[in-house]
C-alpha cells in the first residue's frame, strides 16, 4: 500500500471509529505526555569498534544501531465512553515526537578524531527522529476513587528522519577533509501497547512498548574528493521502551 493510501485509510478509520461511538460519548479529553525512551530491537544493537580505522564508526553498515536513551512528547485527543460498572473506554488519535542520539562511547570516537592534529574537523553524529501517528483504544477501570489502572493499544504509521553524520573541515596541511552520510528513510507501520495507573484525576504514569516498524534506509555518501555514491540499506526493525507521564484535561 502506498503512503498516501495508507494515510487516507487511517483517516477514514478514525472518522468511522468516532462516529460509531458518538451517541455514547461522555467527555472529550485532551492529553499531553512527556516521554523517556530506551531503544530496543536493532535500535539497541552494538556497533563494533575496530582497533583502528574508526573514522566514521556509524555508517551505512550499522546506521540506526547504537542509539542512546531518548526523550519525546505526545499530544492526544479522545472521547471517554462509559460502558458501565466503572469500566471506561477512550478511543483516541495521537501524534508523538521521539528523539534519540548516538551512545556516548560512539560519540567519543567522533570527538577524539576531530581533535587529532591531522584532521581538525568538525564532527556530526547521527540523531534519530521518529514521528508516529496513531489511532488507539484505552481501557480504564475505576476500582476506587484512588485506584484507577488502565491499559491501551494503538496502531498507526511512523515517519523517521536521521541527521547526516560524518566530518567536515580542513587538515593541518590545508587540504579539505569531508566525509558525510545522508539518509532517506521510508515510513513504516507502528504499534504501541502500554499499561499504568492514574495519580489523581488528571495525571497518569505508564510503561509502554513502542514498535516503530521496519524502516528501509537509503543513504548517500560524499567524500572529500567530491565523489558521491547512493545505496539502499537493509531494513532496520526499531523499537522503544517508554516511561510516559500524562496530563489530561
Amino acid at each position: 500500500m502506498s503512503k498516501s493510501n495508507y494515510f487516507k485509510g487511517l483517516c477514514v478509520a478514525v472518522a468511522m471509529f468516532f462516529a460509531g461511538f458518538g451517541a455514547q460519548a461522555q467527555e472529550l479529553e485532551f492529553s499531553g505526555y512527556f516521554n523517556g525512551f530506551l531503544p530496543v530491537a536493532e535500535f539497541n544493537n552494538a556497533v563494533e569498534l575496530m582497533p583502528f580505522g574508526n573514522f566514521t564508526p556509524i555508517n551505512r553498515t550499522n546506521i540506526a544501531n547504537g542509539a542512546s536513551a531518548g526523550l519525546g512528547a505526545s499530544a492526544r485527543v479522545g472521547m471517554w465512553l462509559d460502558v458501565g460498572a466503572n469500566h471506561w473506554l477512550l478511543p483516541y488519535v495521537e501524534a508523538s515526537f521521539l528523539w534519540n542520539s548516538t551512545k556516548s562511547k560512539y560519540r567519543d570516537v567522533y570527538d577524539n578524531n576531530s581533535l587529532n592534529d591531522s584532521l581538525q574537523s568538525t564532527p556530526s553524529v547521527p540523531n534519530y527522529f521518529n514521528v508516529p501517528f496513531l489511532v488507539g483504544l484505552k481501557y480504564r477501570y475505576d476500582l476506587t476513587d484512588i485506584i484507577r489502572p488502565f491499559a491501551e493499544a494503538s496502531l498507526g504509521y511512523d515517519v523517521m528522519f536521521i541527521s547526516a553524520n560524518g566530518y567536515h573541515g580542513v587538515t593541518r596541511y590545508g587540504t579539505s577533509n569531508y566525509m558525510r552520510y545522508a539518509y532517506k528513510i521510508n515510513g513504516a507501520m507502528s504499534w504501541t501497547v502500554g499499561a499504568g495507573t492514574y495519580l489523581g484525576n488528571n495525571v497518569t504514569v505508564g510503561l509502554y512498548y513502542i514498535d516503530l516498524g521496519s524502516h528501509r534506509l537509503e543513504y548517500t555518501s560524499r567524500s572529500y574528493s567530491g565523489d558521491e555514491a547512493s545505496y539502499t540499506v537493509e531494513k532496520r526493525h526499531l523499537g522503544e521502551l517508554a516511561l510516559r507521564i500524562g496530563f489530561h484535561f
